[in-house]
């Protein structure tokens, strides 16, 4: 393997501080685990799990309001669909001996195009649910991880509160 470079250095600095994983900073760069671990050691840097815990969970803040946007753009555009299907419709044709334009409009489309609209319509809702379904699933996990925090700073607490009564001379 090549020697260390500066250049790998400044990189290794710049992937952590960006809150990157001790095992996406190795894949990146393409050393070993235990290379960037020594290396980060060098250089005054931790993978503490709370620091990139904090940033996978900002990661997972942002991938929740961008399905939420398009959750969002996929009920608009159903809308637009569902309005179709009470809209006149032009409806036009080549023919004739000389191949001419003709055009007709109708007071909504023809049962054709309306299954088609229907299916569009189908289509984006059921992504529009799949969307909010896993923003809702992902509020699941986050209750879960909030109630072991607070389980864990119960349990200092009452730790702390052990100690108190423990030195009290009573």
């Amino acid at each position: 393997m090549a020697a260390w470079t500066d250049e790998e250095s400044t990189r290794l600095t710049e992937l952590h501080a960006a809150g990157k994983s001790l095992h996406f900073i190795a894949g990146d760069m393409e050393r070993s685990k235990r290379t960037i671990s020594v290396w980060a050691e060098k250089l005054g840097l931790s993978f503490s799990r709370e620091k990139t815990a904090k940033a996978a969970e900002a990661v997972h803040v942002d991938n929740k309001a961008r399905r939420a946007r398009i959750e969002e753009r996929l009920l608009a555009k159903g809308e637009e669909f569902l309005d179709q299907l009470d809209e006149p419709v032009i409806v036009f044709s080549f023919g004739g001996p000389l191949n001419e334009y003709a055009e007709h409009e109708l007071t909504k489309p023809d049962p054709v195009s309306q299954k088609h609209i229907v299916q569009a319509l189908n289509t984006v809702l059921t992504s529009a649910n799949k969307l909010h379904e896993m923003n809702a699933g992902s509020n699941a996990d986050h209750s879960k991880a909030m109630l072991v925090k607070m389980q864990a700073a119960l349990l200092e607490l009452h730790a702390e509160e052990d100690e108190d009564s423990s030195g009290d001379p009573r």
